[in-house]
């Protein structure tokens, strides 16, 4: 096996897969990309139903755990991240957003030079292949497919109806010259199955002779010599091997195992890492803080049409014939994960910009990650949908930090949902919205009953305390290796880290702040921009 490369990249997720391509291309760098989990594919990972499987699939999903949420009754708060090729992007809802882009002019704002709207429109460009129809804001013939849904009820239309009908704007493209408004979701979909990073960027340049893929070979250290980044350790197939690095080692492993790859390293810090035995490269106190992660809650309703999940769920006939319908024609609620269509919109009159994204999914149940038991479905018995919320831009914080010498160890995660008491305010604020639309004339004609937690669960301490028990991830945590120039941040405006040499982080962590509803996407224009920076300065 090759040991030397101009370029090691940890982690194959959303940034890994788009650096490794953008760094090989040309042929004049050699490249290693490390992924600790397994090759990408299967049934269940293309087909976009199919993520109600993975999440429960330990071979393809790191199964992580908060610490008990203490503003949320003590529940530990399930974190699945993807453990494959495509990383995340692999396993996720497959939600295409671009972000608010006044958002990004913030960054700029704070110090981060080139990360504003205008400097990053050009990569939200290249990345996506946008559907027809769209204007010229959007790109076309980029690695990532970006398409509406197939899957048109009624019910998730009068969802938009009402959602106009209670003061919401219709937006027929999100992504484009403005972010907020009600409308149909677009996807990373193509031809009706996934398509994450690593069928966007990866596997069209696997044959590439100096582009190395290695799986089920996690990082467990980073190598030094001096201040300089020199390689990294894995394990890789029984054994403890060392790759080098002749130019730079990237860590693109995500905002739980990037910080985690930096404290078992020696950078964060200096009291914690001593007090587990490290020996301290570099005193980097940002490092594993201003962890920020999106918190859903949602209501549940039975309806009157038989068009949801549960439905397919609990009839074989019905779900025989959804899944004919799928693998003959790629269509149906088999193509989506579920849910259908959004609303971006303001809590208050005074917010800047929207900070509430309000939803609704085709199925109810006890919780979404649709646990199967021996009594029977896993979703509700009747037909059923959920109409759930978050707020766009958390103001808690939340760390993320090793507790072990152990590279197989997870790290604690504490999101601190609800720590900040504005939160509380503004998900309330949500919640009624939501409440709102259900029992307007276009959704209520649908609606037999609010399954959960029902409407006679009104006051806002009943509803605070319903959304403190039910309350989980929307499966966001970003900023654990934040961008900046202060004191607490980890990478500066080039994602250097901080009073090193030869070392980066690109990925999701580095976010100075929560950029939008849904993750992915920024995610992978970071990459791209990073990849360019990569490659100017090697010059």
């Amino acid at each position: 096996m090759k040991r030397d490369f101009d370029y090691v990249i940890v982690g194959a997720g959303s940034a890994g897969c788009v650096l490794a391509n953008r760094l090989s291309a040309g042929g004049k760098y050699s490249v290693a990309l490390v992924e600790a989990g397994p090759r990408d594919g299967g049934f269940w990972m293309t087909m976009p139903m199919g993520i109600g499987k993975l999440w429960q699939d330990s071979r393809v999903v790191w199964d992580y755990w908060t610490q008990p949420e203490q503003r949320l009754t003590g529940q530990k708060i399930f974190w699945p991240r993807g453990k494959a090729l495509g990383g995340s992007s692999s396993i996720n809802g497959m939600i295409f957003v671009r972000g608010e882009p006044k958002r990004y002019d913030e960054w700029r704002a704070a110090g981060n030079t080139g990360w504003g709207w205008d400097d990053l429109l050009p990569y939200f460009k290249k990345v996506e292949d946008a559907p027809k129809g769209t204007g010229a804001i959007r790109g076309k013939g980029g690695p990532m497919s970006c398409t509406y849904g197939v899957y048109r009820d009624a019910i998730s239309r009068s969802f938009i109806d009402a959602a106009q009908g209670s003061g919401i704007p219709f937006n027929p493209d999100y992504n484009g010259e403005k972010s907020d408004g009600v409308g149909w979701l677009q996807f990373t979909i193509r031809n009706g199955r996934r398509w994450s990073t690593a069928s966007g960027y990866l596997h069209p340049v696997a044959g590439r002779p100096n582009l190395t893929v290695l799986t089920e070979a996690p990082c467990q250290r980073i190598l030094f010599d001096g201040p300089r980044a020199s390689g990294i350790e894995i394990s890789h197939q029984g054994t403890v091997t060392q790759l080098r690095a002749r130019r730079e080692v990237i860590l693109s492993a995500g905002p739980i195992v990037s910080p985690k790859l930096l404290e078992l390293s020696g950078i964060g810090q200096a009291q914690r890492l001593k007090g587990l035995g490290i020996d301290i490269r570099h005193d980097l106190p940002g490092v594993g803080e201003n962890l920020i992660d999106h918190l859903h809650t949602r209501f549940n309703y039975e309806v009157n049409k038989k068009v949801t999940l549960n439905d397919l769920l609990s009839s074989k006939l019905r779900g025989g014939r959804a899944l004919v319908t799928y693998l003959l024609g790629r269509r149906g609620l088999m193509a989506t994960p579920t849910v259908t269509a959004h609303a971006m919109t303001r809590s208050t009159p005074d917010q800047p910009y929207a900070d509430l994204k309000l939803q609704i999914a085709m199925y109810s149940a006890k919780d979404r990650y649709l646990d199967a038991d021996s009594s029977g479905p896993p979703t509700d018995r009747f037909s059923g949908i959920g109409l759930g919320q978050f707020q766009i831009y958390p103001k808690s914080r939340g760390s993320v930090h090793i507790t072990s010498r152990d590279p197989a160890a997870h790290p604690d995660m504490n999101a601190n949902y609800f720590d900040d008491p504005q939160d509380v305010d503004t998900a309330l604020r949500g919640m009624r919205k939501l409440r709102e639309i259900a029992r307007h004339p276009e959704m209520a004609q649908h609606i037999i009953r609010e399954s959960d937690p029902g409407f006679d669960l009104d006051s806002d301490a009943e509803l605070i305390d319903f959304m403190k028990r039910t309350g989980q991830t929307s499966w966001h945590p970003v900023c654990s290796c934040r961008m900046g120039q202060g004191p607490m941040d980890v990478v500066d405006a080039r994602l250097r880290v901080h009073g090193l040499q030869g070392l980066r982080v690109i990925d999701s962590s580095i976010f100075p702040d929560m950029p939008a509803t849904n993750t992915n996407i920024p995610t992978i224009v970071t990459a791209e921009k990073g990849a360019d920076m990569v490659l100017e300065d090697a010059k």
